[in-house]
């Protein structure tokens, strides 16, 4: 109970100390008018009907203590002051409006390209300030991409994707292998499985959720299923992208797919990845182009596209490259002719005589 009433003295002091200016909301709205006859139809005023029923002044004017001014009050390139008491809207259009102490407006206080300040006063409608920096926020808008900042982001994308070759060269070489053989292989089935697994994707990670929701320790790891899934998808999608430019270069250096050097493996690597980002260089050159640098970068998309769902496919196939393919057993080399004891050609055996019987005649 003490804390919570010291809480509340704390607040009543703080309100208790603060100024007695209070400046109006600025309007993120801003209204379209750069002449005075637009600024008086943006608030639906004419100068004729202020004048009859209000007061409407070219430059600054102050309603004195005591007076009173039945209608509006409009200044046109000042301020309007008020010290006394105004029973309709005050405007101030490229000017401030100022109330201030024992001052009161029964309506509202609007300020075109001013501000609008309580010194004391009291007004029952609303505020409203349009600055002019409300207008100006579509002329600081970013501009728009020149060719040369095309050719820059692509040429920074190409370095990215230059050093996680590397990385991936040096740390995961052999499951780069492997996926580049699944690719060998068979294209157009990598390419199905990558278009699988990229639809089956959310399913797989809903059921996942689902089946870790059952258990109470299975919740605990909700939070870094939806985390680690996507990171998991990413990587393998990069590696079998980086996969597919290593069996691109391969193809264009003419290198077999058993390369015996780390060097031959790096140099088709590097020439994948070059000729796999040549696309989005056209793109980029072509930017600002109109229907050409668009067909450039639909192309551009379907390229990158097909390479990273026909890696995702390969990696999905050699289980993240953890898996290398069986080699195809060489066939047994055929047998130089017939191995057995007894020759086919040749002398024949001389026969061997056999001794008469006793009594017998010899022939």
């Amino acid at each position: 109970m003490l804390r919570m009433t010291i809480g509340i003295a704390v607040v009543g002091l703080l309100f208790a100390a603060s100024p007695s200016h209070v400046a109006a909301q600025v309007s993120g709205a801003a209204v379209p008018a750069d002449t005075l006859r637009e600024a008086l139809s943006a608030f639906r005023l004419t100068q004729e009907g202020v004048e009859v029923n209000g007061r409407f002044v070219r430059g600054s004017t102050v309603v004195e203590a005591g007076d009173t001014v039945t209608g509006p009050v409009v200044t046109f390139g000042g301020s309007a002051e008020v010290l006394g008491y105004v029973t309709g809207n005050v405007y101030a259009l490229w000017g401030d409006v100022l109330v201030r102490e024992g001052a009161e407006v029964r309506g509202s206080a609007n300020a075109y390209r001013g501000r609008v300040v309580i010194d004391g006063g009291h007004v029952r409608g609303d505020l409203h300030a349009w600055t002019a920096a409300a207008p100006a926020t579509d002329a600081a808008a970013k501009p728009p991409m020149t060719t040369g900042g095309a050719l820059k982001l692509m040429a920074g994308w190409t370095a990215m994707l230059v050093t996680i070759a590397l990385l991936v060269l040096v740390l995961a070489s052999k499951n780069l292998e492997a996926a580049a053989r699944v690719l060998e292989q068979d294209f157009g089935r990598t390419l199905f499985v990558g278009v699988i697994g990229q639809v089956g994707f959310l399913p797989a990670l809903l059921l996942t959720v689902v089946a870790l929701a059952v258990t109470i320790i299975g919740v605990l790891l909700v939070p870094f299923a939806l985390v680690a899934a996507p990171i998991a998808l990413a990587g393998l999608v990069t590696l079998g992208w980086l996969a597919l430019a290593l069996v691109t270069g391969r193809a264009l250096s003419r290198s077999g797919g058993d390369a015996g050097s780390r060097g031959d493996v790096l140099r088709a690597l590097l020439i994948g990845v070059l000729v796999l980002m040549l696309p989005w260089a056209i793109a980029a050159a072509v930017h600002g182009a109109g229907a050409l640098a668009l067909v450039a970068r639909i192309v551009a998309f379907s390229v990158t596209w097909v390479a990273a769902t026909a890696g995702l496919g390969a990696t999905i196939l050699s289980r993240g490259g953890s898996e290398r393919l069986r080699r195809e057993t060489p066939a047994a080399a055929p047998l130089q002719g017939w191995q057995t004891p007894t020759p086919i050609g040749g002398v024949a055996a001389a026969r061997r005589p056999i001794p008469a019987r006793p009594g017998a005649t010899p022939k």
